[in-house]
Parts: C-alpha cells; sequence; structure tokens
C-alpha cells in the first residue's frame, strides 16, 4: 500500500465541504479527511497509477474550487452574470 499526505492551510471550510461531499474512495484507493486549522487528506492506494489517479482527481477538485473563487471573489455565493 502507498500512502501520501495533502495538507491544505487556506479556505479550509469550503474545501471541507467540498471534498467530504465526494466520494473519495475506489476499489484501489481511498481519502480520509481531517478538519482543524489545516485541512489534512491521507490518500492510501494499493499503487502508483491509482495514487497518481486519486491525487488529479483531488488537485482538480481544488483547482476548479480556486477557479470559481477568482471569477466570482466568493465560490459560495452566486454572482450576478453580467450585462451585456
Amino acid at each position: 500500500m502507498i500512502s501520501c499526505s495533502l495538507e491544505l492551510n487556506t479556505d479550509v471550510d469550503d474545501l471541507y465541504k467540498i471534498l467530504k461531499s465526494e466520494e473519495l474512495k475506489s476499489p484501489r484507493a481511498h481519502c480520509t479527511i481531517k478538519k482543524n486549522k489545516r485541512l489534512i487528506l491521507k490518500i492510501e492506494a494499493k499503487d502508483p497509477v491509482s495514487m497518481k489517479a486519486f491525487l488529479n482527481t483531488i488537485l482538480k477538485i481544488i483547482e476548479t474550487y480556486q477557479k470559481i473563487k477568482n471569477e466570482t471573489g466568493n465560490p459560495g455565493k452566486n454572482k450576478p452574470a453580467p450585462e451585456p
């Protein structure tokens, strides 16, 4: 079994809600999430390919969150569309 940890220090509450709503497990890998002042993700996988795929999934979720946050300034709230 291969394992790694990822610690996040920013946007902890928002990312915790997002990641908790995702099913972060598969037959070959799974992730446990702990939250305090930081968000700690512990990933365990049966092989390197599974680990890479799982990390890519998590990083894509975080990247999408960051893009939304940067565009709207507030990812949890709807921003009205600009007028044409």
